[in-house]
Formats: structure tokens, sequence, C-alpha cells
């Protein structure tokens, strides 16, 4: 469980970085949304992403799934101050509450790692998912570089000195999963149109090339 004072360190960090990573979404995957369209962001935290999308792109359906009641608690009242609409559900990323093909967007920033078993999560991601939809998942990969790492866990550390969420960088880089071990659940699953790649700092499974 995530302790209250973790949740509130989260969600400001959140509120900062929304704007950032929904432009980020808009500039990978932007011209495969389109209007109509129903997608999905698993471990919404706090909704910053998903509501800032909203803004973005005003005729998508977009909605916010995470495990923590605290989490959609928060991106409840986000949503309320913001004025826009975002449904939220409680769940799990393994066991998604929806029909198989009903989402025509999957979204998940930085939430693999929380995941036990990937494989689950992936191959529900796979199932939820129209043919021909759009898939990004973003997080941080365990094979980063030792002078990258030291430099984002030090510089996090001293942001979050006093706080329980010192350690959230390191605890969540080292927990991170690496591009083999996601390549050989896409293998071992046949999910061929999923595609994963790394740069020096995150991994990326999206849908296409």
């Amino acid at each position: 469980m995530v302790d209250d004072q973790a949740l509130g360190v989260f969600s400001r960090v959140s509120a900062w970085t929304g704007p950032a990573a929904a432009h980020r979404v808009r500039n990978i995957i932007g011209k495969e949304l389109k209007q109509g369209m129903k997608v999905l962001d698993i471990g919404t935290g706090p909704g910053t992403i998903p509501l800032n999308l909203k803004r973005l792109y005003p005729d998508i359906h977009f909605i916010g799934i995470d495990i923590s009641f605290g989490m959609i608690r928060g991106a409840k009242d986000h949503a309320v101050k913001t004025g826009l609409p975002l449904p939220l559900c409680v769940g799990d990323g393994e066991s998604l509450p929806f029909g198989t093909g009903k989402m025509d967007g999957v979204i998940s920033l930085f939430a693999m790692h929380h995941m036990d078993h990937p494989d689950r999560f992936l191959q529900e991601i796979d199932r939820v998912l129209k043919p021909g939809g759009s898939l990004l998942i973003i997080d941080f990969h365990r094979d980063m570089s030792q002078w990258l790492f030291r430099l984002i866990n030090t510089m996090w550390q001293t942001i979050f000195m006093f706080s329980a969420a010192k350690k959230g960088f390191s605890d969540s880089a080292l927990s991170a999963w690496r591009k083999n071990e996601i390549q050989n659940i896409l293998e071992k699953y046949h999910i061929e149109r999923f595609k994963v790649r790394t740069n020096r700092l995150e991994l990326w499974v999206t849908t296409g090339g």
C-alpha cells in the first residue's frame, strides 16, 4: 500500500509533470488519436496525464484506472477542480475490468515496473485493445547506464531528502524490466503487434515499428 505521505508527494510530482507527459503522448502517438476514440490510462495515479490529454483532445474519451484507492480519490478531486470529464475506476492492470476489444488506445506511463507479472499486464492490454489500436507504454529500464542512474538518483534524493519518496527513483529503476524480458514475453504469448525498444533511460512498448 502507498501511505498518505507518499501519495501526496506523487500527486505533487504528477501535477508538475502531467502537462509535459501529455505533450509527450501527443508527440509520439498523436497522429493515431482520432475523434470519438476510447483511450485507457493504466496506472493513472492522480489523473493528471489523461486530464491534460483531455484538454488537447476534447473529443476523445479518456478513462483512468489505478490499483490505489487513494490515487483514484485524488484523480476524482483533480477532475472536479478542472471541470473535465474523466471516468475513473480502481482496478488491477493485470486483470482489467473491460471487455475484449473495447479500447481504441492504451497508454501507461511509468507503471509497468509496479507489475509483479508483466506477462499478465501485456496480455490484458492485448485483450482489451482493438485490432489496429494504439499502445504507448513508457517506463524505466533496469539496464540504464550507471552514470545516468547515479545522476538522476542524486538529483531525486536531493529534492526529496526529507520525504518518504526519497528512494522513489532508485526503487522504481531497480524494479523495472529489461528489454529482453519484455521481448521474451511478447514472443512467448505471440503478441506480434507490440514492439519494444529502449533509449538511455526508458523502455517503450508500442504498436507498430
